[in-house]
């Protein structure tokens, strides 16, 4: 191997993941991940996020009142998290109401 021939790990690694078309899902699980951080911890108290699928992000909200809410500010929201995944991987979101699953905070 000639030494022009080596790249940085990172360079690689993202080459591999984009010919695997995986980026978008790395991507998807890091906004499920860190979903406070991106939402705020009011809504992420209220809310959860399932999945990401056909670039719709799936929702559990806790109250309809919930789902209202974020269903008026559902743009900003897919704008907040496009900006955050650089790119873009969410054009709808739905919401689920689905009580039992929240910590009252």
């Amino acid at each position: 191997m000639k030494k022009k021939d080596i790249v940085p790990f990172k360079t690689a690694l993202e080459k591999f993941l984009k010919e695997k078309k995986w980026s978008k899902k790395i991507k998807g699980y890091q906004i499920i991940s860190n979903w406070e951080n991106l939402a705020g911890k009011e809504i992420a108290q209220s809310s959860q996020p399932i999945k990401i699928q056909d670039k719709c992000l799936f929702l559990a909200v806790k109250s309809n009142v919930w789902a209202n809410e974020l269903n008026l500010r559902k743009g900003e929201l897919i704008e907040k998290i496009n900006r955050e995944a650089g790119e873009r991987i969410i054009s709808n979101i739905l919401f689920k109401v689905r009580r039992p699953q929240f910590k009252d905070g």
